[in-house]
């Protein structure tokens, strides 16, 4: 049976669900280390939905029938690999918020690009549930700001060019896997501008 996948989109779904993994485990630690019963209920619910989402991918893998690849960031290049820039539950949060804001759309990308209909699938289920991931955190952030808190809008638009920088690298590397890495990464460049210039949330605060 052909797949309509290639060897570049087989490592893209295994990285979703060792990123996905990771970060519930992120997610689920934090969750232990305080004591805000909301936001513990708040964590330990998005550690669910991350766990789950792994598992929605890895079951992909399965069923398709294609090569598990251990993912590891070895050399420390990825966006989480940073995360100890992260050093309070704020800072925590609005780490994973500018994380989260890039995924809907990535994965928009992803589904323009794929010739698999099982991925699309998944792809199509997925993008709506990332809104919920972001809405409870933009909401407590939101809260924070209103409390006084002058540092967040800071801190979201550090965290956003850390994110850019370590997304763009991650797209060099798409592009050196070959042919089809080259036109994922096309597709990406020639819609990433809108999505990059839309107006965040963060800078329509006072």
């Amino acid at each position: 049976m052909e797949l309509d996948i290639n060897k570049t989109e087989v490592f893209i779904l295994n990285r979703y669900s060792a990123s996905e993994l990771a970060g519930s485990v992120w997610l689920g630690k934090m969750a232990r280390k305080i004591l805000d019963p909301i936001l513990i209920k708040n964590l330990t619910w998005h550690c669910m939905e991350e766990a789950r989402h792994a598992f929605i991918w890895q079951s992909l893998i399965n069923r398709l029938g294609i090569p598990l690849i251990q993912i590891h960031d070895e050399e420390g290049e990825s966006y989480f690999s940073q995360i100890d820039k992260a050093s309070n539950i704020i800072e925590f949060l609005a780490f994973t918020h500018v994380f989260e804001h890039r995924v809907p759309f990535h994965f928009s990308m992803h589904l323009k690009w794929t010739k698999n209909e099982a991925v699309k699938e998944v792809l199509e289920k997925l993008i709506p549930e990332e809104i919920p991931h972001l809405a409870w955190i933009e909401n407590y952030l939101k809260k924070e700001i209103d409390k006084g808190n002058k540092n967040i809008k800071e801190l979201l638009n550090r965290f956003v060019e850390l994110e850019k920088e370590t997304y763009y690298k991650d797209l060099e590397k798409l592009e050196k896997m070959g042919d089809s890495g080259k036109e994922f990464v096309q597709i990406i460049k020639n819609n990433i501008e809108k999505f990059e210039n839309t107006k965040k949330w963060w800078e329509n605060e006072k």
